[in-house]
């Protein structure tokens, strides 16, 4: 067995690495999203943030799906 750990233990791993970041990810953009909700939307540095925190938001939540999608929960 030349093998470091078994398929189920590697899925588990991808699992676990992906779905920490991408978890971190989604809830600090989301947080940061909120945080700007009543910001001056006409200032482009505000408009900035908030099209870089909805990105985050995405790519965090595309991990979070695809590693659902990984176990076949969704």
């Amino acid at each position: 067995m030349n093998e470091l750990m078994s398929p189920v233990a590697f899925k588990w791993f991808l699992t676990l690495i992906t779905g920490v970041i991408a978890g971190t990810w989604f809830l600090y953009d989301a947080l940061k999203l909120w945080r700007l909700r009543n910001a001056d939307k006409t200032d482009p540095t505000v408009r900035d943030k908030i099209f870089g925190y909805s990105m985050g938001v995405l790519i965090g939540g595309t991990g979070v799906t695809g590693c659902l999608l990984f176990h076949d929960v969704m």
